[in-house]
């Protein structure tokens, strides 16, 4: 997905077409969404939104260009020190 597109909201209903589509809003999927009445707007796939998306994500590509290697730290559960060894790591690093 290229950085102009936009994903669907984190409270979308499930099967949201997503706010830069054409049945954005208007979707059987839409009805009862919290964001129905933004997204059919049209709002999101405006030409300003797309350069105001476009801006943004080069001005995330910027900040992290310097980043060169970043460390995972997961477990299948909760409780067994990821953010202490994640603070640890960083602290040492």
């Amino acid at each position: 997905m290229s950085s102009s597109e936009a994903t669907p909201p984190s409270n979308a209903n499930e099967g949201c077409v997503g706010p830069t589509s054409s049945d954005a809003g208007k979707a059987s999927a839409c009805a009862g969404c919290p964001n129905q009445s933004a997204c059919s707007t049209g709002k999101f796939s405006s030409p300003e939104a797309k350069a105001a998306q476009e801006a943004e994500a080069d001005q995330i590509r910027a900040a992290l260009s310097n980043v060169s290697h970043a460390l995972l730290v997961l477990s299948g559960k909760g409780g067994v020190g990821k953010s202490t060894v994640a603070c640890q790591m960083a602290h040492t690093l």
